[in-house]
């Protein structure tokens, strides 16, 4: 088997990762920006491994949003990356970013499969229950639904944890996946029940420059009172709220920790008391909780915001032997899925 090549395309930078035949890895990065000058940044770096993008076996694809259609891995043709497109603005802030690379990659390499690994899959066997929204029936229907999301990482997590401590998954574990997008699942058997995104990416905890959930009746008094139309809702939604509303400072965390500001402890602090609400309420939907797995840029690096989640979470009766890190690794579980269709 030739190698696999990974491409996880996001708003602000590129992740890109090659893998062997036996999926090791062999090769990692990040460049910055979006569009052809990162990509182009990024197969600099992977031919300078002798590696040609032409000449692999084949090449993944993080796609953020799947809708009600994509539940599972699928080899991209043009016809399913036109349906794709239809998509955008379920993730407006991802998407683009995401379907645009996987484009301009299949016209650079179009003998090579091209697979696409959705961030909702993970989330879609999900019963309507959890799903449903507080909406007419009809909206439900037309896709309006909660979806969930971080999803290649939530299945590395439920692979991973049991590798690393040499035991068996534990039947109901709550993963926090945080960064500058977090979000948190309950996870009953290895499978997804109840997590913290919704609709969107923008639902649910408090991030680095997203809301998270919000009273809907401030959407409304802001479009009224601010004259605000979709646009300018989306961009303070989406990129000026969170760590970096709050704080007026960064949506950084390891800023935040290092600032001696008031201003920087207030949007911590709340940082770290929404994600242990959050975390108390969604044992709720698994009867309680056996293990809890910290992943993420904040969730692996950020040891204080973990200590000041886990003192909030007391009453649940963790303990150091069933708190656990594990490294976020979406690239290896695309790998694994690219591995999986091209051996079908």
């Amino acid at each position: 088997m030739k190698a696999i090549v990974t491409f996880n395309a996001g708003s602000s930078s590129l992740k890109f990762a090659v893998f062997g035949s036996g999926l090791d890895q062999v090769l990692a990065g990040q460049v910055p920006g979006y569009g052809p000058e990162s990509l182009q940044a990024a197969l600099v770096q992977i031919e300078s491994k002798g590696i040609l993008l032409q000449h692999c076996g084949g090449i993944g694809h993080r796609i953020v949003h799947g809708g009600t259609r994509y539940t599972a891995p699928v080899r991209v043709d043009q016809t399913i990356q036109d349906d794709l497109e239809s998509l955008r603005k379920l993730a407006p802030l991802h998407l683009p970013y995401g379907l645009g690379a996987m484009a301009a990659l299949r016209k650079l390499a179009p003998d090579v499969p091209h697979i696409a690994c959705f961030d909702t899959a993970f989330h879609a066997g999900r019963d309507d229950l959890h799903t449903r929204l507080p909406l007419p029936r009809a909206y439900h229907e037309r896709g309006y639904r909660r979806y969930g999301f971080h999803g290649l990482n939530y299945e590395h997590v439920v692979r991973e944890l049991p590798l690393q401590t040499g035991k068996p998954l534990p039947r109901r574990l709550l993963v926090a996946h945080l960064g500058n997008g977090s979000s948190m699942c309950a996870i009953l058997d290895g499978k997804s029940v109840e997590t913290t995104m919704g609709f969107s990416t923008a639902d649910g905890l408090l991030m680095g420059t997203r809301t998270g959930a919000i009273d809907p009746g401030v959407l409304i008094a802001l479009m009224r009172d601010e004259d605000l139309e979709s646009e300018g809702l989306e961009d303070l939604l989406y990129r000026r709220s969170g760590l970096l509303g709050i704080s007026g400072l960064s949506s950084d965390m390891r800023e935040l920790l290092a600032s001696p500001a008031v201003e920087a402890a207030q949007a911590v602090n709340a940082y770290c008391y929404q994600a242990a609400r959050y975390a108390g309420s969604l044992t709720v939907a698994i009867g309680g909780i056996d293990a809890m797995v910290f992943t993420g840029g904040i969730g692996e690096n950020a040891e204080p915001v973990r200590q000041k989640i886990l003192a909030q979470l007391s009453f649940l009766g963790l303990s150091a032997q069933n708190v656990h890190v594990v490294k976020a690794n979406e690239e290896l579980t695309i790998a694994r899925h690219v591995l999986s269709l091209l051996r079908q």
